[in-house]
Formats: structure tokens, sequence, C-alpha cells
């Protein structure tokens, strides 16, 4: 080989540098080490503290007759390649520290070796070309006018040194031959082939598949990239078989002219581009050469790398081909935002939806039966899955629980026992409002659950005004999101939220102190980012959002009030595999950290809790719960409910359950709230309601007809 002299950079620790080096007068010396010690102390994670005690090198590159002081081995590895993180994980980028990779081939391959370098992907770089650099290489090769004449793997080594010194680089400037090709092979984990002579892609495969040498071939055409696993496969024919049973000895003598056609048919004619097979007749008479653009080889190098990042991540690389054919891509441009610019492009506001006719009718024109139907369909739901059948005859209005509205937060359909409890409260409002309330009852057997307004006298009872302001409040009820201002609840106000959630069978806990609100507010970031990163419980949840707004169930997305990063990476929140990837890098905390963030400016966070886990007690619950939040309204308070993920979770194991690869993170956040706000035995808490004064719109979500 192999490396000249002046293709090498030479490392020194601070006592090696040769005397008779520092003394040259023209020499160029520069220190980066100042620099990158504030990097280092900005490093999040923060660095360990073994980086800051490394002792620092100095590099020489001869061709510059420079002299520069940089950081030691691990800790220029760790910044230089920090930005590579959750891309790679550190034990991959390891991994990827360990390759050792040959290179044959420097035009195309000038690009692939580079890109590996700045990706950190091998430890070792081995680069044959015989060649010399030609103005007429410079169209696709990263070179200088002054490095003209240079041998081609000679560049690309000293590109590769003065990024990273410390990577191995060997150049082999004979390119390779028969003499050599072993040694070169020699513990080499990767080959990229890249060469134009067609006689060595041949004698490359045929030592590579003896040793179980991988080999991976970009040809810069049409983004093709090729892989031949004979790590795996040791009796897959050379380039796939295309080219029919290939041996080197069949090459022997042959001359250009015979050689082409064997490599288009490698090259795969009907799926070559057409202006390289046009290329391939008019070789030797209009063109000298393949022809090839700088941006092909630049992706050559791109589709290389994610190819060799595969091999360290563990994931699936087969023997076979992909195209990345740019033109092919950008056929198929689409304007993104088309559906939202009618009239020739001009962006106009979308008329709002008009009601549906199940909604339109005015209070004062409905029957007071229509009037508790309507009342009883107001009340709200988790997810707004409104799940109930409300049907109405002479004598009631029945609010039965339907078991096929649910999720999987909806434990044994208790989330759904508190809406239908709500419903009946607001049924109970509106026919005490318009003096036609019997009584309520509740069923609650193995079949059914079910709330019940019985009815007297239709149309003909006194009007009740204190009910009739409750009906205006519940009717006008809806839930803000918006960020607080932190303002405590008065006395005043608190005992009036006690008087309305307290019952011989519910009490509340009002959280106002700021450590208390703070400690949920940590709770709730947790549990909600677990919920982001269970693949399920994602899924149900961007399952109850809806951008449609004459959708009558689901939760307008417009509703949730998003601050505008959060709503920016909406379309990103909702794709399964960047949860997938957060969860295994380990991240994710600023999926909680919205509602974190809402909690934490809260005037109060109230719980209520009830006595008895049966469905009835749910429901009873969901009667005191509406309750609640109409009065924390009328005392002018914006009302979100915040329920954590475990909530209806009756033990450890089952909150364990919820979440398929999160379930010890919402048991033990279960067992942090019941240990900082513990319970009596027979109780559970129904609902958790945020205040806040926030000065928030008021969202009253659509309702499916009744009997839906």
């Amino acid at each position: 080989m192999h490396t000249p002299p002046d293709a090498a950079a030479t490392l020194y620790s601070p006592d090696e540098v040769p005397a008779e080096l520092t003394a040259q007068p023209s020499l160029i010396v520069s220190d980066i080490t100042d620099r990158t010690g504030r990097a280092l102390d900005e490093l999040l994670p923060p660095a360990e503290p073994a980086l800051w005690d490394e002792a620092p090198r100095f590099v020489h590159f001869p061709w510059r007759n420079a002299l520069v002081k940089i950081p030691g081995p691990r800790t220029f590895r760790r910044l230089r390649l920090d930005r590579n993180r959750h891309k790679l994980t550190a034990a991959q980028q390891s991994a990827a520290g360990d390759l050792r990779i040959g290179i044959v081939g420097l035009s195309v391959g000038h690009a692939i070796s580079l890109t590996l370098a700045l990706e950190g992907l091998a430890g070792e770089l081995r680069l044959a070309d015989f060649d010399e650099l030609e103005l007429t290489n410079m169209n696709r090769i990263p070179a200088t006018l002054m490095d003209i004449h240079d041998n081609k793997a000679v560049i690309a080594a000293r590109r590769i040194s003065e990024i990273d010194p410390y990577l191995t680089t060997a150049v082999y400037s004979d390119g390779i031959t028969t003499e050599n090709i072993d040694e070169f092979l020699d513990g080499l984990d990767l080959v990229v082939e890249e060469c134009d002579s067609f006689d060595v892609k041949v004698l490359v495969r045929e030592k590579c598949r003896l040793r179980g040498i991988p080999v991976l071939m970009e040809t810069s055409d049409g983004g093709t990239l090729d892989v031949e696993r004979f790590d795996l496969e040791p009796d897959r024919p050379l380039f796939h078989g295309l080219a029919g049973d290939l041996r080197i000895e069949d090459l022997v003598g042959l001359d250009r002219a015979s050689l082409t056609p064997l490599a288009v048919r490698v090259l795969e004619p009907m799926k070559v581009t057409a202006p390289m097979a046009a290329s391939a007749i008019e070789l030797g008479h209009t063109v000298t050469a393949w022809p090839q653009l700088g941006g092909d080889v630049l992706l050559g190098g791109a589709t290389v790398a994610a190819a060799v990042r595969r091999l360290v991540q563990g994931k699936p690389l087969r023997s076979g081909r992909v195209r990345f054919d740019r033109d092919t891509w950008l056929d198929g441009l689409e304007d993104p935002i088309a559906p939202a610019l009618p009239d020739g492009g001009r962006q106009t506001a979308a008329a709002p939806e008009p009601l549906p006719p199940h909604e339109q009718t005015p209070l004062e024109a409905m029957s007071d039966r229509e009037l508790v139907l309507h009342a009883a369909r107001r009340a709200p739901s988790a997810g707004n899955q409104q799940p109930w059948q409300i049907t109405a005859d002479e004598d009631a209005v029945t609010i039965t629980l339907d078991r096929t509205r649910t999720s999987t937060l909806d434990v044994e359909h208790r989330a759904s026992a508190v809406a239908v409890g709500a419903a009946l409260y607001n049924a109970r409002i509106a026919a005490t409002a318009r003096g036609v309330l019997d009584d309520i009852e509740i069923v609650d057997d193995a079949e059914t659950l079910a709330g019940r307004a019985r009815l007297k006298g239709l149309d003909t009872g006194s009007r009740s005004p204190e009910a009739e302001a409750e009906l205006s409040a519940l009717l006008a009820r809806g839930t803000r999101r918006g960020v607080g201002d932190g303002s405590p609840p008065s006395d005043d106000d608190l005992a009036r939220l006690h008087d309305a959630a307290t019952s011989d069978r519910t009490r509340l806990l009002a959280l106002t102190d700021r450590a208390d609100i703070d400690r949920y507010a940590s709770i709730i970031s947790r549990s909600d980012r677990a919920r982001f990163l269970t693949p399920e419980l994602h899924g149900e949840m961007f399952e109850e959002l809806t951008d449609d707004p004459a959708t009558a169930e689901g939760i307008d997305v417009a509703s949730l009030d998003l601050p505008p990063a959060m709503a920016g990476m909406f379309d990103v929140l909702r794709r399964a595999d960047v949860m997938a990837l957060l969860d295994e890098w380990g991240g994710g905390t600023a999926l909680g950290a919205d509602a974190g963030s809402r909690v934490a400016s809260s005037s109060a966070v109230l719980v209520l809790v009830q006595r008895g886990t049966s469905a009835g007690d749910y429901l009873r619950g969901g009667i005191v719960a509406e309750q609640l939040w109409v009065a924390a309204e009328r005392l002018g308070y914006d009302v979100h409910p915040m329920t954590p993920t475990f909530l209806y979770a009756g033990d450890d194991e089952t909150a364990r359950g919820l979440s398929s690869n999160h379930g010890d993170e919402l048991a033990a956040l279960r067992r942090e709230m019941l240990d900082t706000w513990p319970l009596d035995a027979d109780e559970a808490p129904t609902i958790v309601l945020r205040l806040s004064r926030a000065d928030s719109p008021s969202v009253v979500s659509r309702r499916l007809p009744t009997g839906s």
C-alpha cells in the first residue's frame, strides 16, 4: 500500500510533539480546546466526569503544515457526534465506531467515505483507488483545484483526517489488484464497491463471498443501492445472478466493448434511467465515461450510510436493490395547503358549520320532555364518547349505559357510569326547572346501568326560578382548557365548592396549596407521557380527536387550545412510529409537559371522592361531579377535567394492565397519588377537575341525536 506519508495525520500527546516540528517558522499552530471545553460544559445530559480529566492531543496535518491542539479521543468523539443522539443510541454509536469498512473507488466512494466519517459509522476506513484527480472529476468529487493530480484515495483520506484524526484511514494508492486484495480485505466487516473496472467489481465480490463479507454498491443512477449479503448467503451468485454465473477468469482479455454489455445487464437495462441507458450505447462514441451528477453521488453517500446504520442498529438489511429516484419523487410533489386554498389559491375563512337539526330548536319552543332530553344529552363524557342511550316515554326520560362506547381507560365502564350520572343530573335539573320532576331512580343490575328521571304533569307544572338559573348554567357549561393565572380561590368560593360536592356518599379534596398543585402537575405530566408512549392508548387518544367541526362526537382539535409549538407538531404527535422511537430512547418528557404546565397554572385542583366502586356508585358520583362542575363555572372559574390515565384502576395490577410498556410506571403513579392524598378503604376517586381563571372560550361539544 499504502498510505503515503502526506495522506495521514499524526497524533501526539502534549509531551511528545517533536521539537523540530514546532521549530518550523512556517508551521501554523492552533488550539480548539478552549471552545470545546465550553461546549463540553453545555452538553445535555452532562458529560461524564472522566472526560474533563482526559489529556488533549496535538494533531499534525503535513499537507497543511498545521498543528492543532484537540480534545482527547473520548471527549472529541462525545462532542463531535453529540448531534447523532436519538438517531443513533450510545450503544449503536459505539458499535459503529468498531466497524472496519473498505471502499473501492473514490469518486462515488469519496462521498460515501465522507458521509461515513461524518456520522461516525466506522473506526477504520480503507480507501483504494489508483487514479488521480482530474478537472473532469470535479463535477462530483468535492475536492479543490489544489488537489488536481493527487491520488483520489489520498484526497479522501486527508479530508477525513481533517474531520476526525482519530478515525484510522489506510490508503491503497495502487487500487485493488490480485496481489493486494487479500491484504485489503483482511479483518473488514463491510466492503463498499464503487470502482469503474468491471473485472475489479467481479474480483472484489468473489473474494468477499469467500470471506463472508457483505458488499454494498451505489450506482448513483436513479439512486440505486445494491446489497449483497455474502455474510448471510455464502452461495449467493455475484450481482444476484443478473449477469450469469460470473467468474474473474471469464473476464481475462475482454476489452471495454465486451465488458460494457455485462455491466448493463448488472444495472438491469429496463430499470436504469433513460440517460444512462442511452449513454451505454454512446460510450466510446460521444461520451468517454459513464455520466454522473454531483447530487446523485452525494445522495449515494447518504443511502450507503443509511444502510450501514441499519447494520449497527440491528435492523433488517437483506440482499437486493432499492431505488431512491429523485425525479420520481419530485414528480409526486403534493401541495400541503391545496385543500385549504379554494378559488384559485385565495385563502378564505371556512364558513361555520350549521348546527345539526336536533340542536337548532330554541329552548322556549321545546316541550318539557324535549328539554329534559336535550339537557341530558349536554352532559360531559370522557373523550366526548357519549356512552349512553337516551330514551323517553310518557312517564320518564331514561339514560342507559351503552357499553359499546368505551375505551381502555374506561375500566369496567366507570368513566362511562360517571357520564351517565352527569346526564341524569342534567335531566333532573331540566325537569325541576319546568316543574315536572316526580323523582329519579337508578337501575344497577347485572345487565343494565341506567338513570331515570320520572316525570309528572307534562307541560302543566310550575317553573322553578332557581332550577331555571341552574339549567341555564349547565346548558352553557363547557370545557375551558386555557392556561390560568394561578390566583387562589377565596375561602367563600371553597366553601361553596365543598357544599356542591358533599353528600352522604361523596366528599371533595381541594388542592389549593401550591406544593400540592405542583405535585399533581408532576403526576399528570408523567401520566400523559405514558399515555402518549403506550401504542394502544396513543391510538385511542387520537381516535377521540377530530378536526371536522360538523362531527357529532369526539373532541374538536380546535378546542384543545394547544400552545403554538405543540399545535405545529400535532401531526408528528399522532405518529405511532415517532412515539415508538421516543419510547425506545427513554424520551418523551415533553409529551406530558403541556398537561403539567396547565395544572401548574391552576387556581385549584378538585378531586371528587366517592364511597363504593360499583357501577351505581360511579353513576351517583357523576351526579355530584356535574353539580360541582356547574357550581365552579357559576363562580367564574374555567373548568377542565384532568383525570390521570390510571384514575379508574381500582388496584395497582389493573393500573399496570392499562399499558403494555409503561404499566409499572402507571401503577407507581397511582400509588404516589394515593400516598400523597390518602383515601379511606371504601373510597375511590370520581373525577379530577382543574379550576383556573384564564378567560378562555367555552367550547360546547357537539352531541349525537337522541337514541344514537
